[in-house]
């Protein structure tokens, strides 16, 4: 990798028809606004997205009897009873599943005197150095350009019609939602009105007859505002039942706004939908100050300076010209295409920015992108791993403001956290179990034991504030924000820890996420006690928190008991097959090849070196 340099534009992904299904649209977005543009010619489809669209609200999840059945699981455990003691925790310990991510709506525009089969000279892309969508194609001689993109600098969407003759350009524009909404028209902008599910319950077996459920008086209301600006000698415009009509233009600029009712992860969403109308005509009136070709140019100076700090070269491919949809077959059938290999990088690097700003919430299971008012997994934050893979680029890639929304969930974590480990577990400190969605639910979810229950969470989201330190060097960023939450996270592993046989200090119950073993009985489980996933992060932790302390000249004392524990932690063991084991003892795999290797972690991306120490049990 290098510093970005004049290249022929290789950056973009390009189709040569419409997508024809979400998965196909391309994606925009600048932290808090996404959408997923369709690219159609007569009719173009925006998929919208704004990032504090939850279901939900602010509410208790903890399961207040838990300490009462701690000690009793730990007991069977450490007696070899893992079966007993798992039951004892689904039934007893979990909690509720977290809410649910929400779509916003759809932006759709009709091209008067366009059908799907009228056009030729089809194309659209998405650049990823610029962060806009372009749609290009022709009908009867002229040429329509139409470009669409989400700007950081201005918060709100834009679309952008032209065409290469006068007065050519004629549309219609609405907005829609999966959820219940209105629209209100006037001269010159329309504006939708909606509010998200109450509560969106796990469904996956489709056996809950009411899974979404709306109340007027609960759920995070919002707006969506579009107004624009025409340009031409006889532009003529109307509005008729929910639409927008602009006739006879040379270009038409649509300006797309939303505000929603959410403040704060504590504070029940209750805004006025006049006030959220007034914040999104704010925005607007704040942008339009700007003509369009402002607003474009400030667009992409913002993405651009982000984008450009980091290039890769690869080498030229054969298939370089390909289409992507191309390109991607062909790399299916065993062809070599290394610029792919280059974009896909790039790619990344590209969703990163579109879901993630200084301000905005962390991306989450799918970005900022989702569809579904039922999307799997809620479109959550899982920190068994997912969250933190969004942002393993962040520092490495150049991308360290990127970094900043999941620092400041952190901090939010920390808070919820502390009331859940000193409630069910009687810790000090905070924790976070393995989801967390923007009410920043730190309890265990409902289900089952081997995803659910999980109070490492936390533990490993902290390795994050202590890469962007190591990064850059910000010392106040270390003193102010890292080690309060590194330190409070150390205190709850502390006080999790307990002693094991051997006189070894472990977590227990444990489970190594989403995996199970056999026991003797050959009963696929997951609870037993010190996974090499736990005590790895709490190694790694430790060490980090001694390092810290010591470098501010803080908690001189702490800083020894630290070091004391560090001591005592359950070694890393060997198998009978060689291998690293991933519980306290050599169980045989329910699922051989699991897709967690939770036990790698100190290999990747955890940063200790692994000893190994035999050990007869």
């Amino acid at each position: 990798m290098s510093q970005h340099n004049n290249q022929t534009k290789i950056d973009r992904l390009w189709y040569r028809q419409p997508a024809q299904r979400w998965e196909e649209a391309l994606p925009i977005g600048n932290g808090r606004l996404g959408g997923m543009v369709y690219g159609g010619a007569a009719d173009e489809r925006i998929q919208l997205n704004e990032d504090t669209l939850w279901s939900g609200f602010p509410r208790d999840t903890i399961q207040y009897s838990s300490q009462r059945y701690l000690k009793q699981t730990r007991e069977l455990i450490m007696s070899g009873q893992y079966g007993e003691a798992e039951d004892l925790l689904n039934r007893e310990m979990l909690g509720r599943d977290v809410e649910a991510y929400q779509p916003m709506g759809h932006f759709l525009l009709h091209h008067e005197g366009l059908d799907d089969l009228s056009y030729d000279a089809f194309e659209r892309e998405l650049d990823l150095e610029s962060g806009i969508a372009t749609t290009t194609y022709s009908l009867e001689g002229t040429q329509y350009v139409r470009e669409v993109y989400s700007s950081a600098s201005d918060d709100l969407m834009v679309c952008t019609l032209t065409a290469d003759q006068k007065g050519a350009v004629s549309v219609s524009v609405t907005l829609d939602s999966p959820h219940p909404y209105r629209i209100e028209t006037s001269g010159d902008a329309l504006t939708m009105f909606s509010r998200c599910p109450s509560h969106v319950e796990s469904n996956y077996f489709r056996d809950h007859p009411e899974s979404v459920l709306y109340e007027e008086d609960r759920g995070t209301a919002y707006a969506v505002r579009v107004a624009f600006t025409a340009s031409g000698d006889q532009v003529k415009v109307s509005n008729l039942e929910g639409k927008l009509h602009i006739e006879g233009a040379d270009q038409v600029v649509f300006y797309l706004a939303a505000a929603t009712s959410f403040e704060s992860y504590d504070v029940l969403p209750v805004k006025d939908h006049l006030v959220l109308e007034e914040e999104c005509k704010e925005m607007i009136s704040k942008a339009t100050t700007h003509d369009a070709e402002a607003l474009r140019d400030r667009h992409i100076q913002d993405h651009s300076a982000l984008f450009n700090r980091v290039s890769i070269d690869l080498g030229v491919s054969a298939n370089a010209e390909l289409p992507t949809d191309e390109r991607l077959q062909a790399y299916q059938a065993g062809q070599q295409d290394t610029g792919l290999e280059a974009l896909y990088f790039q790619y990344g690097r590209y969703l990163l920015m579109a879901s993630s700003r200084p301000g905005s919430q962390p991306a989450n299971l799918q970005g900022i992108w989702n569809h579904q008012v039922e999307p799997p997994w809620h479109s959550d934050y899982t920190i068994n791993i997912n969250t933190e893979m969004n942002y393993w680029p962040a520092e490495v890639c150049n991308l360290s403001e990127c970094h900043e929304p999941l620092f400041d969930m952190l901090t939010d974590l920390s808070d919820t956290g502390r009331r859940t480990a000193r409630i069910l577990y009687g810790a000090r400190g905070w924790t976070a179990h393995h989801n967390v969605d923007i009410w920043r639910t730190s309890t265990p979810t409902g289900g089952d034991a081997s995803w659910a229950f999980w109070p490492m969470g936390g533990v490993w989201l902290t390795s994050h504030l202590w890469e962007h330190y190591q990064f850059t060097g910000d010392q106040r960023f270390l003193e102010e924000r890292a080690y309060p939450i590194m330190k409070e996270a150390a205190l709850f592993c502390l006080d999790w820890l307990v002693e094991g046989p051997n006189g070894y200090l472990v977590t227990i119950p444990s489970t190594s996420p989403e995996n199970k073993f056999l026991t003797d009985a050959g009963e696929a489980r997951s609870i037993s006690m010190a996974s090499t996933m736990d005590m790895t992060l709490i190694r790694e932790l430790f060490s980090r928190c001694i390092e810290a302390a010591k470098h501010l000249n803080l908690d001189e004392s702490l800083a020894s008991e630290w070091g004391e524990a560090l001591e005592k932690l359950y070694p890393f063991r060997i198998g009978s097959e060689g291998q690293l084991l991933e519980w306290f003892k050599d169980f045989a795999e329910s699922e051989p090849g699991h897709r967690h290797v939770s036990h790698l972690y100190g290999l990747y991306p955890g940063s200790r070196s692994i000893e190994y120490t035999h050990r007869n049990w």
